[in-house]
């Protein structure tokens, strides 16, 4: 089990990160808001040794776009982010909507950042912590008395889910869950519920401009 860790800088460690904008990609492969066509809010971008099987080259990136807009009483409006919603496993017919996108796109030679979006996510890097035995029994003991893994932001290992539990199909696999606190406190992005990104498993054979996964909210 992998246990993420937050930080302000990027470090050797670093596997991803959260919000801000996104350098190194063509702005056309920027994802847009179905029906409205604006542009979609920057979640999450993985670098390739987010993979620890190596399945993704060094000249590509996964970025992960959602659909938010803000609400005039705080918050973001809960009928757009219920597109991707998926608190049963029939929920999961909405994510071909397209208000959430995950996307594998060759990187090029522009260190600018790019920030397309009216909304833009706090910027913080994300890495692995490394497990010890304590940890290692909670998740354990956790899982054997509810039949999954532990709520914290982590890479890989077994997901916690506050509604259904939600098995997508074998084309894809879990790979990362980020509870709402750990990204903003402020917008309420998940409906203060979680976040899950499942990897398409053919990732090597994708080409740029591809989706390369899933990504859903669940909330209470």
């Amino acid at each position: 089990m992998s246990k993420l860790i937050f930080t302000k800088e990027k470090t050797n460690n670093s596997i991803g990160y959260i919000g801000g904008g996104i350098s190194k990609m063509d702005k056309n492969l920027w994802s847009k808001c179905p029906k409205k066509k604006t542009y979609q809010t920057h979640l999450f971008t993985v670098f390739p040794n987010f993979f620890r099987n190596g399945s993704m080259t060094e000249d590509k990136r996964i970025s992960v776009f959602i659909s938010i807009e803000e609400h005039s009483n705080g918050g973001v409006k809960e009928s757009i982010s219920s597109k991707y919603t998926v608190n049963q496993k029939d929920d999961l017919s909405l994510l071909s909507q397209g208000y959430s996108k995950a996307l594998i796109y060759d990187i090029n030679d522009n260190d600018n950042e790019l920030s397309l979006a009216e909304i833009i996510l706090n910027k913080k890097y994300f890495e692995i912590l490394p497990d010890d035995d304590d940890y290692m029994e909670k998740e354990h003991v956790f899982f054997e008395e509810h039949g999954m893994g532990l709520d914290i932001s982590k890479q890989q290992s077994i997901p916690y889910f506050e509604q259904d539990i939600i098995t997508p199909s074998r084309k894809y696999s879990f790979y990362l869950q980020l509870l709402e606190e750990d990204i903003e406190s402020d917008l309420n992005i998940f409906q203060t519920g979680i976040g899950y990104f499942y990897s398409d498993r053919n990732i090597k054979k994708l080409q740029s401009g591809s989706e390369a996964g899933l990504f859903f909210i669940q909330n209470t």
